[in-house]
């Protein structure tokens, strides 16, 4: 048995399993809409293998990966999820040799998942009026 056969075997989800994975910590039971934030959904079937949405506010028809880093990807989702999960154990190199696919296409994941990560990542940022309620100064005094 080859490692690819073990990897997917033993680590990796089959992809309904791991698209309904996907959508629990997407949507966390509760479907809305990525461009309105609407919940009134209607549910449109499945087109080939993508289960499809309709926004009845805005119109929009979408999927679970609309507006993530997996839409238009090739890669199954079990092994992005995968590949996102041992980002930070494994090297590009080795997780493509593992998975059988190009590393090109392991990098590209990689890194949308690693700008999306920093673009949505602020500091948190303390702003308007603040109310102290105890304040100690400490003050070398010189004589």
């Amino acid at each position: 048995m080859k490692d690819v056969d073990l990897v997917l075997d033993l680590f990796i989800p089959d992809e309904n399993r791991a698209m309904e994975i996907f959508r629990q910590i997407r949507w966390a039971g509760r479907i809305h809409c990525p461009k309105c934030n609407s919940l009134s959904i209607q549910n449109r079937g499945f087109q080939g293998k993508t289960k499809r949405y309709s926004c009845n506010e805005c119109g929009l028809n979408f999927s679970a990966l609309t507006d993530t880093i997996f839409a238009n990807k090739k890669l199954p989702m079990g092994e992005m999820l995968y590949i996102l999960i041992n980002l930070d154990k494994k090297s590009v190199k080795r997780l493509s040799e593992e998975l059988g696919h190009k590393w090109e296409s392991v990098y590209r994941l990689a890194r949308d998942f690693r700008e999306n990560l920093v673009r949505k990542s602020k500091d948190p940022s303390i702003s308007g009026e603040i109310e102290l309620m105890k304040c100690i100064i400490l003050q070398e005094i010189k004589v």
